[in-house]
């Protein structure tokens, strides 16, 4: 060790206490290293493992908060030591050190200096102090204001604090009380309230690190306002001889007080935070802040009969109770909450489609909150209030209500009784629910909503089969050849009855041999044109059917690919399947079900005009039971209808994990998880098979009553017809012909059962539908206002830019972007993960839309240029690319009907692909993708990279275009980019230092904002977050 070091040793504050036989002992056990710039001495959340003292150069102490920021705690010099208190604890690195420049530092390790402690009293408790205060130390810079005083100012502070425990509902601060000691809070929460007449008004609510008190030090006035614990609390006492203290001694500290001065509004009664709520209730006011909602809900006023009515006259509750409410079946799992509005949509005289609602209440797949609900219906025209409610003020709510269940669905509240309530539930349908049961699942939760003028032009959604009769009508010449020939089929098969009399009254009776004779030829000659008017309707339905399916299959594409990209990120992949799925199970009821209909309808209307000309009494005796019919009509559509609906949606849901189990084989595999994804599957599986038992079961039912039915109306037919021959009004021939009758029209009105029961499942299935048919496409329906665009120089300029996912309440993703990309330029995005990048090159290419500001291309709003259009100009290699089930050629040239082998060839070269695709079989007619050859990560980005240069855009895009590339292939890439650029813009996103470097310009961003701006020199000449981002090796 050298003279220079031992003198820096022994002036350690820490090493002061050794007495010199400890430190001769001391200086073998110390060991040198040496550290280079960007190095970790000791990394957060490992366990501490040596004690270290910085010899040169110097370090930084950095600790990463909540959300993954970094906050720098200290700069560390020659002389400074750290290590000792999680040493000493036994506990974990509770920051990193790194290294600013080159550093040498001597390491001590645990076990001797844990030894060394024990035989040093003296260092023992310099270490726990040592520890306290620098906990206290990282504690105020993380959590408080105070972090903001320089180290001289911060020490002196944390010297002077008095730590001190208060349980929760004990009184910290009481109003009137004489002035006293300033209080931190270091654990725990706490709320400032202040008494007048028996009321509290809430002023605040504190949270680790918020610190109170210090007004009545300032003013030498009385505490103006009395604060509890609302949580046991672990407080940092302040006397008021040592804040004047440091205010005389500190002005940072002085302006520190002053701004909080500065901020006090005695008489402004605090929003209840989140997290506060649950003690604060059942005070109406804090659902409201919990909610967030814009316009703060009054506290019910009690002992009045509308407690919930405000000035306005609105929430009054209605005089007449409400029998009943329209029910909107919920489309997917995380469509309550917009099919709840919808309901009371319609109970307010407008039918607004689903689609319409969830787009405005900005549902996800995490579905939708209760202040989205309010502020959808306040865009519809409704009024609107949310809050909470406590159960004894439920049966004065005015209603219909939208209320929370069980923490995640939402459903429709519509009368309160004694005993019960009754509820419009999405999923369930209407419900009738024990009283208890309800207030025991309810949260309290509501949103109240009046009916206003401006609600008159709310928009109402489309006939749910609208979008189908536009292709029905193109073969409406086919389906009248159907109708005929089904009306000459029944006109045929009303001679067989007749042929039965003639056989029974004239043959057997007669026994007239040539009229059998004559009979029977006849029913020959009837049942050859029965037979061939049959083929010709099923073959006139099938050419109609195959050609439905292409024409609704492309309507439904065009439609689908039509929509923005928000609504394939808020939908699962299973729900879009099905729903795809479900348009061909449309189009075979339409045509084969519905026409069926039809048919049966004419086969039941010609039976009984025979069976009046026979008998009239036996044909009401017959249709005696048509009430029954009716009832059983009414129960499909109230029973069944909601069991297909739920049925369909968690086979949906189940769709969706059946897709993620394929796609994510490999992870379960190399996890060794297959056991524990087998289990979660065939869960999901017996949650859905449940379902199908139970709507089986009831289907059954169904049928078991039905045939019932039939049996019943037999026999009343028997017995009436006969007494009626006995009576002698009708022959034994005319009883054995009704029969026949009796039985088509049996037959007629089982098929139109039928036809209803498999409505209510189309039903469902074109609610589904009209989610895609109902939905605004990209950029909207009229697409005449937007502008063509044949060219473009590649000039891009973002004013303002900024974005957020959900709704007006959700977190900006980037903010106020300004940038001027010049044509022919490259340039960087770089930042951390998560800061906004990929998000960023979405909205240039239009793949989302920004939330405020403008994205301009030469000058030009891109919202006025057709975003298909803009497209084809750009080249983009996303994170996760695509490759489809066709060959290599057509995957590099998508986008074109036939690919040109020129200039696949040309692309594939400049993405280094064409000597591995050589090496294929049938090189670039190898067939690639699920059912052909498998690619490794790399080939694939090359191919990607290969279809982004092959229509030779002049704006590229690269968002980690060669992350999966070796450095052989990410070298050839770059250079023959390097050609390919030049008069191009070029934006890249990239953790490569190589890549990036030779930028023009290089944008970082850091939590969404634009941090620093300029080439490679100039930014690490700046010493900021570029240059800390290339010090720490995160990629470039």
């Amino acid at each position: 060790m050298k003279a220079n070091d031992e003198n820096l040793l022994r002036r350690s504050s820490l090493f002061q206490f050794l007495p010199d036989e400890h430190f001769e002992q001391l200086r073998p056990l110390l060991q040198e290293e040496s550290y280079e710039f960007g190095d970790l001495l000791v990394r957060q959340g490992e366990p501490a493992d040596a004690f270290y003292i910085l010899l040169s150069g110097r370090a930084r102490v950095v600790k990463a908060d909540q959300n993954g920021n970094e906050i720098v705690l200290a700069t560390l010099k020659p002389g400074d030591s750290f290590g000792e208190a999680a040493l000493s604890e036994g506990d974990l690195r509770t920051a990193t050190v790194r290294c600013s420049t080159a550093v040498e530092a001597l390491r001590l390790d645990r076990a001797d200096f844990l030894q060394l402690a024990e035989e040093t009293p003296e260092l023992k408790h310099h270490i726990e102090m040592t520890a306290r205060h620098r906990a206290l130390h990282g504690f105020l810079y993380e959590f408080s204001n105070f972090g903001r005083l320089p180290v001289p100012a911060l020490r002196s502070l944390v010297e002077k604090l008095r730590p001190l425990e208060v349980a929760k509902g004990e009184s910290i601060i009481r109003q009137g009380d004489p002035p006293g000691a300033m209080f931190i809070l270091e654990k725990g929460r706490a709320r400032a309230f202040h008494s007048d007449n028996g009321t509290q008004q809430n002023l605040a609510f504190y949270r680790d690190g918020d610190f109170f008190g210090e007004l009545s030090i300032l003013n030498g006035s009385p505490r103006a306002a009395s604060v509890e614990a609302f949580s046991d609390c672990r407080l940092l006492a302040l006397e008021p001889d040592t804040v004047r203290d440091l205010k005389r001694r500190y002005p940072e500290f002085e302006n520190l007080l002053e701004e909080r001065l500065a901020q006090y509004q005695a008489k402004t009664e605090a929003r209840v935070p989140l997290d506060f709520t649950t003690e604060m209730l059942p005070a109406e006011v804090a659902a409201h802040d919990k909610l967030g909602i814009d316009k703060k809900a009054a506290p019910a006023k009690e002992g009045t009969e509308d407690p919930f009515a405000d000035e306005s006259g609105l929430f009054r509750k209605g005089k007449k109770r409400i029998r009943k409410i329209e029910h909107i079946e919920q489309i997917d799992e995380m469509d309550c909450g917009a099919a709840s509005l919808g309901m009371i949509c319609r109970h307010f005289g407008r039918k607004v489609s689903l689609a319409r609602i969830r787009q405005l209440c900005h549902t996800s797949t995490d579905g939708t909150s209760l202040k989205a609900i309010c502020r959808a219906a306040t865009e519809l025209g409704l009024a609107a209030r949310a809050l909470k409610v406590s159960l004894r003020n439920l049966p004065l709510l005015p209603l219909p209500a939208i209320v929370h269940w069980e923490g995640n669905h939402w459903m429709v509240l519509y009368d309160v009784a004694e005993t019960y309530v009754k509820v419009a539930d999405p999923a369930r349908g209407l419900r009738k629910i024990p009283r208890k049961e309800f207030e025991q699942s309810w949260s309290g939760y509501a949103a109240l909503f009046d009916y206003t003028t401006a609600f008159e032009n709310a928009p109402e959604s489309k006939p749910g089969l609208a979008w189908i009769i536009p292709f029905m009508l193109k073969f409406r010449t086919i389906f009248l050849q159907v109708m005929l020939l089904a009306v000459a089929i029944t006109f045929l098969e009303l001679l067989f009855p007749i042929f039965t009399e003639m056989v029974v009254d004239k043959v057997i009776v007669e026994k007239d041999v040539s009229l059998l004779k004559t009979i029977l030829l006849g029913m020959g000659a009837v049942l050859f044109f029965v037979q061939a008017s049959s083929l010709a309707q099923e073959y006139l339905l099938s050419f109609a059917a195959v050609r439905l399916d292409t024409a609704i299959l492309d309507f439904l594409s065009r439609q689908m690919l039509s929509l923005p990209m928000s609504y394939f990120t808020s939908r699962r992949t299973g729900d879009i399947q099905r729903r795809l799925d479900g348009a061909r199970q449309v189009r075979e009821f339409a045509v084969h079900h519905g026409i069926g209909a039809l048919l049966a309808l004419v086969q039941l209307i010609g039976a009984l005009s025979l069976m009046a000309l026979y008998s009239p009494t036996l044909m009401f005796a017959f249709l005696a039971t048509t009430p029954l019919y009716g009832g059983l009509m009414y129960f499909s559509q109230k029973v069944l209808r909601p069991l297909f609906a739920d049925v369909e949606e968690s086979q949906g849901k189940y769709s969706s994990h059946q897709i993620d189990a394929i796609k994510g084989i490999e992870a379960v595999k190399a996890a060794s998880a297959e056991n524990v994804f087998r289990d979660m599957m065939l869960n999901e599986f017996l949650s859905v098979s449940r379902k199908i038992f139970r709507s089986s079961f009831i289907v059954m039912t169904y049928d078991s009553v039905l045939q019932t039915i039939g049996m019943l109306s037999t026999a009343i037919f028997l017995w009436v017809g006969a007494n009626q021959v006995m009576a002698g009004n009708l022959s034994i021939g005319g009883f054995v012909a009704f029969s026949s009758l009796t039985a088509m029209a049996y037959g007629g009105i089982l098929r139109t059962l039928g036809v209803w029961d498999n409505m209510q499942f189309a039903t469902v299935l074109l609610n589904r539908l009209n989610d895609i048919f109902e939905q605004e496409p990209e950029q909207g329906r009229d697409r005449s206002r937007l502008a063509p665009v044949h060219s473009l120089e590649g000039r891009i300029e973002l004013r303002g830019v900024s974005f957020k996912y959900g709704g007006p309440e959700a977190p900006n993703i980037l903010q106020d972007i300004k940038l001027d990309i010049a044509p022919g330029r490259m340039v960087a995005f770089v930042g951390r993960s998560g800061c906004g990048k990929t998000t960023l090159i979405k909205l240039i290419a239009g793949l989302l839309e920004p939330t405020e500001g403008t994205i301009l291309f030469d000058h030009t709003d891109l919202k006025t240029l057709n975003y298909r259009d803009v497209r084809r100009h750009i080249g983009m290699v996303l994170q996760e690319n695509h490759i489809f089930n066709e060959s290599i050629a057509r995957n590099v040239a998508f986008g074109d009907a036939e690919p040109d082998l020129d200039r696949v060839l040309a692309a594939a070269q400049t993405a280094a692909a064409h000597d591995f695709i050589m090496r294929l079989p049938m090189g670039y007619e190898t067939k690639i993708g699920e059912s052909g050859l498998s690619l490794s990560g790399g080939q694939k980005q090359r191919i990607a990279i290969a279809r982004a240069i092959y229509n030779n855009p002049p704006v590229l895009i690269f968002d980690e275009a060669t992350s999966a590339l070796d450095t052989e292939s990410e070298r050839a890439i770059q250079d023959n980019l390097g050609r390919l650029t030049a008069g191009r813009t070029t934006i890249v996103i990239a953790h490569r230092l190589s890549t990036i470097r030779e930028a023009d310009s290089i944008v970082v961003l850091e939590r969404g904002m634009v941090a620093e701006v300029g080439n490679h020199d100039q930014l690490m000449a700046q010493r900021g977050l570029y240059f800390y981002l290339s010090s720490q090796q995160l990629g470039i």
